[in-house]
Parts: structure tokens; sequence; C-alpha cells
């Protein structure tokens, strides 16, 4: 019963979150960003120092090189996820992060041993390509075009860094816990953060500004995205099957997608989930082929 309690409950706050993302980032989307990170880092302390995390903090020079590739999806990934979230529907900001495991194939096929691209993953990689084009190309405004291109090719660094992270940790064959990775990749985001902006995070006037709505999806993303969807995930990976998880990005986008038509007032017409259709169909058929 927990863990069909945490498989839904993933489910549904990766279904929120881009609507998060969204609404957060829609005055300051650098001080959302950094504010979000910023109290995911300060409510995780507790549960590390509970767990003795740091005990086991290091700094020898491997360890930092984990440390390091673990912030490349927070700081990397969420940074230019929270800049293209200006100009993008949450829907398509849900359907191109779950490309990433699409994307983590490609960097693993050239930065991880045996491990190689074959013909049905390329077709695989080409269905999805396809589905976005069939998306974009009716949805983009006339006057928005040029910002909204710049917007989409941010989202795909977003999720570029995202898998680079994940298969640079994956090749480095780390022994340490995901809880100690999480925490040193919220610290090291959040220092990097404070090093660009150090006076930000402190302006009272930059909390006046904000909405009540945007306050509280930044504090949602922090507390709901970032720490406890971080913690369930990870719980879900540890103890039911890789092909169910692997579902998860599969059923996200299409939750994502109505909640941004409902409430954000976000386009759904044929041609959206004629392209969902295809960038998930792709999607399956490059997960089956692991």
């Amino acid at each position: 019963m927990l863990i069909v309690a945490a498989y839904i409950s993933v489910v549904l706050i990766w279904t929120t979150t881009p609507l998060a993302i969204v609404w957060g980032g829609s005055g300051d989307w650098f001080f959302a960003v950094a504010l979000r990170t910023t109290l995911a880092a300060l409510l995780i302390l507790p549960f590390a120092f509970w767990f003795g995390v740091h005990k086991r903090w290091s700094f020898k020079p491997s360890v930092l090189k984990i440390y390091l590739f673990a912030a490349l999806p927070i700081f990397g990934g969420m940074t230019a996820m929270y800049w293209a979230g200006q100009s993008l529907p949450s829907g398509w900001i849900a359907l191109l992060f779950a490309l990433n495991p699409i994307f983590s194939g490609v960097l693993a096929h050239y930065l991880l041993p045996n491990y190689q691209l074959n013909g049905l993953k390329i077709l695989a990689i080409l269905i999805s390509l396809c589905g976005l084009v069939v998306i974009f190309a009716p949805n983009l405004s006339m006057h928005l075009a040029t910002i909204q291109l710049l917007a989409i090719g941010a989202a795909f660094l977003s999720v570029f860094f995202h898998s680079l992270g994940s298969v640079l940790i994956k090749r480095c064959g780390t022994h340490l816990s995901s809880l100690d990775v999480v925490v040193a990749a919220l610290l090291v985001s959040s220092a990097t953060y404070l090093l660009l902006s150090p006076t930000q995070l402190f302006d009272v006037e930059n909390y006046l500004r904000l909405s009540e709505r945007a306050m509280a999806a930044i504090v949602y993303a922090a507390v709901i995205g970032s720490l406890i969807g971080f913690v369930l995930f990870f719980y879900l990976v540890r103890h039911v099957d890789a092909m169910k998880v692997a579902l998860i990005p599969v059923i996200t986008p299409v939750f994502a997608i109505l909640l941004g038509h409902f409430l954000n007032d976000e386009p759904l017409g044929w041609d959206v989930w004629f392209g969902v259709t295809l960038v998930l169909a792709g999607l399956v058929l490059f997960q089956r082929q692991k």
C-alpha cells in the first residue's frame, strides 16, 4: 500500500511541478529558481543531520566531482527551465522533460561503456522529434515565435543538463547514498545562486513583488517538488520494478497538459494530442529497447 501511495504521489508531483515553474517564475524567474533551491536546501539540512550525512561529507577530489555532477540537473537544469517557463506552456515543459530517458540514452552511448544505440532506438528518437514538431509548429505565437524558439532551446538545454548529470554520476560509479547526493546537489546549487547574486535573496522588495500565487508556487516546488519528490522517487527506484518507474515520465505529460489547459488556459487541440501521442510512442519504444 505504501508503494502504491508513493507511486501515485510521484505522478501527481511530476504532473503539477511544471505549472508551479510557470507560475513561480512569472515575475523574476531567477529569483524564483534561486529561492526554490535555497528553500529546499534549508529544509533538507535537518534530514541530513538526522541521517548522519554530515559525517560522510568528504572533500576528496573524486567525491567533489560527484557533488558537482549532481548539481548539474538542479543548477543547470532548473535555471534553464525557469527561464523557458516565461514563454512556454507548462504542458510543453512536462513533455520536453519527459524526453529525459532519450537524452540519457544518447549521452550514455558516448559516455558509458557497453551501451549502444541501435536502429530501433534511433527510430524512437525520430518519432518523438516528429511529435514535437507537430505540437510546436502550429502553436507558436506569430509575435513571440523567436523568443518561444529560444525558450524551447533552453528547455532542451535543461533536459540535457539533467541527463548529463545522471550519466556522469553513473560513469563515476559512486558509493554515496541517494540522500548524500541530493543534499550535496542542493547545497552546491544554492551556494552557486548566492555567489551569482549575493543580495537578491536578502532583498525584501523581491518578496513583496511576488504575487500570492507565485509565492505559493515557489514554496510548493521547493517542499513538494524538490524535497518530497526526490525522497519518494528514490524510494520507488529501490522498491519498484524499473519498467514501472520508467512509465512515470510517460504518464505525467498527459495529466500536466490537461492541468495546464484547465488551470492556465493553455492550448489543447487535436494537433497537441497527436503530437503528444507521437512523443510518448517514441519514448515507450525507446524504453522497451533497453
